[in-house]
């Protein structure tokens, strides 16, 4: 005698998850998520709170008003300074040379001499640089006649505004959702496995055989992606949620204001995406008769993700909006993967996401 259907599909949910309740291993992979949730905050802090440091040898006393101009420096771009006073230019290049110091100034104006250490970037040389011209220039300013307003007037003019044009609008923006892609890649693949695991699983013990005299096929099957499917949410979760409640609560991690926007999109398409590749493994894993067997069974679906991933990453990434692009964010097949990471990009129409 048949059950009512979903009835039958609620009997064998719950016996799916209870069975997963009292593995071991599951509740073992399930910790380590919390932990992967958790180490996803922490580990950005820990590495956010190196500073920068960059060491300055001058010649004499450096002028106050180039150590205010440097100390402003090192404020908006979040780098400290340090200033070593040496006796001469000889002192100076010993410094550069033992990696003591990152530049060297011999003064400011005409004659003075900047030297760079090799092994330095070109950032701080070309700071320190800028520093001592201005300086150079307000002395000569003085000495033209002009007061000090007008100097200010003129130090005061603003440079061009830099608009930053990439292939993104917001490169912080597009590296969540190439994180979302990854996170969205291997939910699917793992949930995916899981439940062909479990179909195959029944089958090959005669399980499903036994269930099948009380309930019709279609119940057994949405059972078990349910069941397992919502397995697959649980252990997504207990990343997710960790990481979302650590940068709710700040701690120096910038992220742009449309992240949380992002991430919902990514889950919703995580939601569909399983609910066609649910079904897909369910089928592929009935095909086999052994629990073994479920990886060669499986293998095309698994080369959909893997193709829709490795697009998503490599063609997405450098062209959202292409033609490519675009078609591929509204297959079904590689829509999950691809329009996550395309949509972070904030370079498409606020319709394309719905």
């Amino acid at each position: 005698m048949t059950t009512g259907f979903w009835a039958g599909v609620r009997l064998v949910a719950g016996r799916a998850i209870a069975e997963a309740w009292a593995s071991k291993s599951w509740r073992i992979i399930t910790a380590v998520s919390v932990l992967v949730g958790i180490a996803l905050v922490v580990v950005p802090r820990v590495l956010a709170d190196d500073t920068t440091e960059y060491t300055l040898a001058t010649v004499g006393q450096a002028p106050p008003a180039l150590l205010t101009a440097l100390e402003a420096a090192g404020a908006a771009g979040e780098f400290e300074v340090t200033v070593r006073t040496v006796p001469d230019a000889q002192a100076a290049e010993a410094l550069l040379r033992d990696g003591d110091a990152d530049a060297a100034l011999t003064g400011v104006g005409q004659g003075a001499i900047l030297y760079v250490s090799e092994r330095a970037d070109g950032t701080f040389p070309a700071l320190v640089s800028q520093a001592a011209l201005a300086l150079a220039i307000t002395d000569q300013l003085a000495q033209a006649g002009l007061s000090p307003a007008e100097i200010a007037r003129v130090q005061a003019t603003p440079p061009p505004e830099q608009v930053p044009v990439g292939r993104v609008a917001d490169e912080g923006r597009a590296g969540v959702g190439f994180v979302s892609g990854i996170l969205l890649y291997l939910a699917l693949i793992l949930t995916g496995t899981a439940i062909a695991t479990a179909v195959a699983t029944e089958k090959s013990s005669r399980i499903s055989e036994v269930l099948l005299t009380a309930m019709r096929p279609t119940q057994l099957l949405v059972g078990t992606v349910l069941g397992v499917g919502l397995l697959g949410l649980v252990q997504i979760a207990a990343i997710g949620i960790p990481a979302a409640i650590g940068l709710a609560s700040g701690g120096g991690i910038d992220l742009p204001a449309a992240t949380t926007g992002d991430i919902l999109l990514a889950v919703g398409w995580f939601v569909l995406g399983l609910a066609l590749y649910a079904f897909v493994f369910a089928a592929l894993g009935a095909l086999v008769d052994k629990p073994t067997e479920v990886g060669a069974a499986t293998m095309p679906a698994n080369i959909l993700l893997v193709a829709s991933y490795m697009f998503a990453v490599i063609v997405t990434i450098q062209d959202p909006n292409g033609a490519a692009s675009t078609t591929a964010s509204m297959l079904p097949v590689s829509a999950p993967l691809v329009m996550p990471i395309r949509w972070a990009s904030g370079l498409v129409p606020t319709q394309a996401g719905a």
